[in-house]
Order: C-alpha cells, then structure tokens, then sequence
C-alpha cells in the first residue's frame, strides 16, 4: 500500500507499508488519517481489485470526500485534442491509466523547461502552476528516490487499435519488476483535475 500527498502541485508527503486482503480496513484509517493531518479536500483510490472496498470504509470511519480511480476506465474529455495534436483524447490513449501518466510525464517536462529556461534566461511564463508537478525535498529520501524510480520505469506500448497505453504490471513481472506502487498513488493523486466532474457527480 501507498500514498501520495500533493499540495496543489507540489507532492508534499509519500508513504508506504505492506497490508494484507484482509487489513483493508485498517490500510484506509492509516490514509485516512494522513488525510486529516495534510488537511486534504479528497482521498483518490484504486477501485479496483483489492481496493474496491475502499470507500465503504472511508464511508464508516466518517470521511465521504473520496473519488475512484480506475485506471482501465475510459479516458476523460475523450473528445477533446491530447495537446498540441489533433488527435482526440479517445484515439491517442487506451485507456484511464494512459492517459494520466502522459499527463503526467508532461507536467514534469514543462517543470523541467520551466527551471531551465529560467536559468538561462528565456522562460516565457508560458506553464501555469497547475501545468507543472514538483517534489518537495521535505518528503521521505528514500521513498522519493523510490518514486523517481518507479516513474521512469514502465514503458511506453501500444493496444490493438494502436492506442497508446503504459507497460501492464504482468509484463513488468516479467522483466521482475515489482508492481510501482508509489507510482501509482501519485498517478492517483494527480488524476484529480481529470476526475473533478465525474467526483462532483458521484457526490451529489
């Protein structure tokens, strides 16, 4: 299990422990309450597989801001251009969990363009705060060096339709690598501008 805390744009807090099928209940107090002491608007998390209980626990502990994330779901805005291109957000990316770690990987790439073009001299302001992603230096070393690490090593692949779609947990087992579970919870965390509506629906 893990989580990732983000301030806006800034991941200010990771975690991570090991929790059995059967300790869901006390792995969602654990997020819960790390919840309370970031002062978190919402909680995101995996709604599927062994995570799918998630909510319903929240739910009974008292915390109902919670959103699901299911990264084989459909993409968001599915109509609407990736980027620059003039490919719609349905034909570039597979599925849910394509489509946020491009995004992403995008957000981290305008920081970098950000940082060193303002080193030079020539940043135009172009990237809005919530364009960019940084890590704070007061999370936990080695769970950020963890993250890096885990960011960086699935691989790009491509579906059937030639869709874009990041490299599946059976095929990292199969180069023994674990399942990036840091990873995934910042994903989850930085899914939330992609799921705002969908999250305000479910709510009301």
């Amino acid at each position: 299990n893990a989580t990732t805390t983000m301030d806006g744009s800034v991941c200010t807090g990771l975690d991570e422990w090991k929790g059995g099928e059967d300790e869901l209940r006390e792995s969602a107090m654990r997020v819960k309450l790390t919840a309370e002491r970031a002062d978190a608007s919402y909680i995101g998390y995996d709604s599927i597989g062994v995570g799918a209980g998630t909510g319903s626990h929240l739910n009974g502990a008292g915390w109902h801001r919670h959103f699901k994330f299911n990264a084989g779901g459909k993409v968001s805005d599915p109509k609407k251009k990736y980027g620059d291109t003039r490919i719609a957000n349905e034909d570039f990316f597979s599925n849910l969990k394509a489509q946020t770690w491009w995004l992403t990987a995008d957000r981290f790439r305008n920081t970098h363009l950000a940082v060193t073009e303002t080193e030079k001299g020539t940043y135009d302001g172009r990237f809005t705060c919530d364009q960019m992603l940084s890590l704070s230096s007061k999370c936990d070393a080695k769970l950020l060096d963890k993250l890096v690490d885990e960011l960086s090593t699935p691989m790009r692949d491509f579906d059937n339709c030639g869709k874009v779609k990041v490299e599946s947990k059976k095929d990292l087992a199969k180069r023994d690598i674990v399942s990036p579970n840091i990873a995934d919870s910042f994903i989850i965390a930085n899914s939330r501008g992609l799921l705002a509506r969908r999250t305000a629906a479910e709510i009301l």
